[in-house]
């Protein structure tokens, strides 16, 4: 039994997991093989719906909960007041979800309809009063938050690209907004020039003023979160069906299955005005870095064969790739939440899994340490996967993962329509 337990899940006779192993499409050296399966219980009065049986992969100790039934749950912020705010894009409403008393299951209410596909939520606190941004289709919009009501909304910044990768995300500092404007396409090099430019990062002041482009070649960066040093970080999706990029074997501008599905690595970076990120120009490169950090890039085959459109080898290096195809969504930073010492610094990163990889790429959570002499993240360590059955098949998707005021992880999922919470031990 000991090899068994040697792969992806740790053994365990506790209460509430198993020793059975289970498949992974993610690579080796994430840390798979610290996680314990979990049964998933549910709080009193939570319909478990698709998660009804199921478990998942998370820390040796923790415990997993259906905590409350939220249908298409998307990206989750917590109110000054303790009750968590979650967004439901298509469903084009936003929910609060109010935590119940002796172990009940939490309220769940409407707290905005008729809303155009919102994705990013973020609070902030301006002249006295807490302020929900919002990221919606087209727009950026503002609301006046109080005990559990929403009031004086205001649109920010109107008229956005839609179509494509158009959901919003948001992240605040201050009164600064920051946004994505995803690309129009998988691959698009008429993105970089369209009017408005697509595939960047943006920022707004909260009152409108002040809006300008901090970075272009962004495919979709929807990740978003303000670093311990104050400067903003995404976390990207990047191409399907990248044409091979190297002059080797007679394979260049071709289509490799095999390195189409571990390439190109998704992105994690430090977004500074000026930045070029580089798609669809640019490919990230992650041959001889085990460690996914600091990576370089080589020329498009089809976009930028010769090096003329964008010279690669100057827009510098991604500070942490992710496996390819994650479709990273969720990205918080943690300093300053009451997670375990283990998560409290660093950066949770959120996949949403692949739609076309052969076979699909599993959704997860995840956690990369920030250090402060050197101003970055580190490699990647898993904190929670079992979304996906041995077949490929997936009950549900992480969508967000979001600190909670009491210590546990909140992670949505749009799929099962639930948000989970997975709590340390005591």
């Amino acid at each position: 039994m000991a090899a068994v337990c040697a792969g992806l899940v740790a053994c365990s006779s506790g209460s509430g997991t198993t020793t059975a192993p289970t498949a992974s499409t993610l690579p080796a050296g994430l840390g798979a093989d610290q996680l314990v399966r979990t049964t998933l219980t549910a709080a009193t009065g939570v319909d478990a719906g698709a998660a009804s049986g199921k478990s998942l992969n998370i820390p040796k100790g923790w415990t997993a909960q259906v905590w409350a039934d939220v249908p298409d749950a998307r990206m989750a912020v917590w109110t000054p007041d303790g009750r968590l705010i979650v967004s439901t894009g298509k469903a084009g409403t936003l929910a609060i979800v109010t935590p119940g008393r002796g172990g009940e299951g939490p309220r769940v209410a409407q707290l905005a309809g008729g809303l155009q596909s919102p994705q990013g939520v973020a609070m902030t606190r301006q002249a006295g009063r807490d302020v929900l941004v919002v990221g919606e289709d087209s727009r950026i919009t503002t609301w006046t938050y109080a005990d559990g009501a929403l009031s004086d909304r205001r649109v920010v910044v109107d008229d956005l690209p839609t179509g494509g990768h158009g959901s919003k995300m948001v992240a605040v500092d201050g009164d600064r907004i920051v946004y994505n404007v995803g690309s129009s396409a998988n691959r698009s090099v008429a993105d970089r020039t369209a009017t408005p430019v697509r595939a960047t990062i943006a920022q707004t002041g909260i009152d409108g003023s002040g809006t300008t482009t901090l970075a272009v070649g962004v495919r979709n960066g929807e990740g978003l979160s303000v670093a311990p040093d104050g400067t903003v970080f995404t976390a990207i999706n990047e191409d399907d069906n990248q044409p091979y990029p190297f002059h080797d074997g007679g394979r260049f501008g071709t289509t490799v299955r095999s390195y189409v599905n571990d390439h190109p690595n998704d992105q994690v970076s430090r977004i500074t005005p000026g930045t070029d990120m580089g798609w669809p120009l640019c490919v990230p490169d992650s041959r001889g870095k085990p460690d996914m950090l600091d990576l370089g890039y080589v020329n498009d085959p089809e976009f930028n064969a010769d090096g003329k459109a964008l010279d690669c080898s100057r827009i510098g290096t991604t500070m942490l790739g992710l496996p390819a195809h994650s479709a990273p969504v969720g990205f918080v930073f943690t300093r300053g939440s009451r997670l375990p010492t283990t998560l409290a610094d660093g950066a949770l990163v959120t996949a949403h899994g692949s739609w076309n990889r052969e076979p699909p790429r599993e959704p997860y959570v995840a956690y990369t340490p920030w250090t402060d002499a050197t101003r970055s993240l580190g490699p990647l360590r898993l904190v929670a996967t079992g979304f996906q059955d041995a077949d490929g098949s997936r009950w549900g998707r992480s969508v967000d993962a979001v600190p909670g005021p009491d210590g546990s992880l909140y992670v949505t999922d749009d799929v099962a329509g639930l948000v989970y919470r997975l709590t340390p031990p005591s």
